[in-house]
């Protein structure tokens, strides 16, 4: 009776050659036929399908399983007795057939957390019918999944090469030990361990190698949370692989992985004895109010006002960096829980992320756009919007919240948008005051994403710009490659780039505005960008006096 192997798919079984003499006489039995199955992706299932086959007595001659190309999928050659043997096995096949829905996938599929529970070994076998099945049953007994196996008779018909997962480190000294109690010759081609490349391993897939370099990077977590990880990076791939096909380039995916690795590795890695701040100028402003901006180490600003009896956040930066920012407050002498009100830009987690810590610490309380409650519920930065890139922040939005820590805060407070006021084409929605300091809330028409603000004060001529009119210049070469990092993981980190470009060019020109309004009363101007230092609004005429003249 043959395994119960639960054949996932119709196999498909092909007859190629029977043994024949040159009058075209049968001058032997015997049927070589190559098989292509698909089976689970767990222990025991290819020792089932060896052993199939040597129940009717067939002799596997070339054998091929690479997981890391085809988790479920199986091609053999086997020499049968005859082609009542092919019959029976080709029945038997369809029989078992069913019990899960897809190739690869699927509740019981198996994910390696772990590369010190992999051993690849080169194992001698004698050239009969079953050996193959009898050395896969072995390693089936001991939970052993294989992730690659090739067997070729026409390269080494004594060899196989296997490589596998088990339940722990442990058991792979068990297994060599039944190797060797059952007079198997063998020679160990790769023991895992941590320090191994992951990229060394044979037979894993593409976001298991991904996650196993990324390991070290994250906190300690159970199974669950990293299988999680593993499925919502797979779905990632999947949808930038083909938003990349339909906009005709060539995207690969080693490059999209190593970039995500990128960025987590730059924000995990710089926390602690690592933090570093760029700390710029402070603002001395009338009623005895100062601010001071301070770009983090992913190149991401806050600003922090002290009108003498409370603190202001402009801005929350990764949530990863909460602890780092608290301690350098207090090294420069000033208590964070006075940080009494949080003014959030935009739900993005570079600008969001230590938000909810305040909240809960603090009781800070923490303003936003009211359309800042569908992106934190749905987990997408572009939750509104529409077309391809809906799907890929999703992802990224909920990859960039796990790698940084990202808390949203639980009880927001949302802008009214109750004005009816307009400047330079944005609405005024709501107001806010620091100490003596008025401040509009501008509302963006979604050119970058959803919920966007900025924050104006007309009669200094202050203009917080979120992330638009951006100094680059200032930047650092890992900042640029941090911010450049987020533009290739999305393509674009702007909903709509011709809006964006309408909308930066519509501030510029509100700037230039206050900014020669300002100058008869004597004040100097200012924007203060969401990423790269503050800058004089006069400079924005400089440089469109410049794009002029190249024109």
């Amino acid at each position: 009776m043959m395994n119960q192997a639960l054949y996932i798919s119709q196999p498909s079984v092909t007859v190629y050659r029977e043994s024949v003499a040159p009058d075209g006489v049968a001058t032997s039995p015997g049927v070589l036929a190559k098989l292509r199955v698909h089976l689970p992706d767990r222990p025991g299932s290819l020792s089932h399908f060896a052993a199939d086959i040597a129940e009717v007595r067939g002799n596997i001659t070339f054998f091929h399983y690479d997981r890391s190309v085809d988790a479920g999928c199986v091609v053999a050659e086997a020499l049968l007795p005859d082609q009542a043997a092919l019959d029976e096995l080709n029945a038997g096949l369809h029989e078992l057939r069913g019990g899960v829905s897809t190739a690869s996938g699927g509740p019981e599929e198996f994910f390696i957390t772990a590369p010190e529970s992999v051993l690849e070994v080169m194992v001698r076998l004698a050239d009969t019918p079953g050996s193959l099945a009898a050395i896969a049953e072995l390693l089936g007994a001991h939970e052993a999944n294989v992730v690659y196996m090739l067997y070729d008779e026409l390269l080494d018909a004594e060899a196989v090469d296997v490589a596998l997962a088990t339940a722990s480190p442990q058991e792979i000294g068990t297994l060599l030990q039944a190797l060797n109690e059952r007079g198997y010759h063998y020679r160990v081609v790769y023991q895992g361990n941590a320090e191994q490349e992951a990229a060394s391993i044979i037979g894993l897939k593409l976001v298991e190698r991904f996650f196993l370099r990324l390991k070290g990077l994250m906190p300690a977590s159970d199974v669950s949370e990293v299988r999680s990880l593993v499925q919502s990076s797979e779905e990632l791939y999947k949808d930038l692989v083909e938003f990349a096909a339909e906009a005709g380039n060539d995207l690969e995916a080693s490059d999209v992985y190593e970039t995500v690795l990128t960025f987590a590795s730059r924000s995990r890695g710089s926390t602690g004895d690592r933090f570093h701040v760029v700390e710029m100028p402070r603002l001395d402003l009338p009623g005895g109010v100062s601010v001071t901006g301070l770009r983090l180490p992913t190149s991401e600003n806050i600003y922090l006002f002290d009108d003498g009896e409370e603190l202001t956040l402009i801005d929350a930066a990764h949530g990863i960096y909460y602890a780092d920012i608290k301690r350098l407050m207090r090294e420069r002498g000033i208590d964070p829980s006075r940080v009494k009100r949080i003014f959030v830009t935009h739900p993005d987690t570079d600008h969001v992320g230590t938000a909810g810590y305040f909240e809960s610490e603090f009781g800070t309380a923490v303003f936003m756009h009211p359309a800042s409650v569908d992106v934190i519920a749905n987990m997408n930065r572009a939750f509104g919007a529409s077309g391809g890139l809906l799907r890929l922040n999703m992802y990224y939005t909920r990859l960039s919240s796990r790698f940084t820590e990202c808390r949203f805060p639980a009880h927001p407070r949302y802008f009214s948008r109750s004005g009816s006021e307009v400047i330079g084409g944005f609405p005024v929605i709501d107001e806010f005051s620091i100490g003596p300091l008025r401040f509009e809330v501008l509302e963006s028409r979604g050119g970058h994403t959803p919920g966007l603000v900025h924050f104006l004060n007309r009669e200094f001529g202050l203009l917080f710009s979120s992330d638009y009119l951006l100094n680059v210049g200032s930047l650092r070469d890992q900042d640029k490659q941090h911010l450049g990092i987020y533009r290739y993981l999305v393509i674009t980190p702007n909903q709509d780039p011709a809006l964006y470009r309408e909308e930066a060019q519509a501030l510029k020109d509100m700037l230039l505005q206050l900014d020669a309004e300002a100058s008869a009363r004597g004040v100097i101007a200012y924007v203060l960008p969401g990423h790269g230092d503050y800058y004089k609004a006069s400079d924005l005429a400089e440089s469109e006096g410049k794009r002029e003249a190249r024109r």
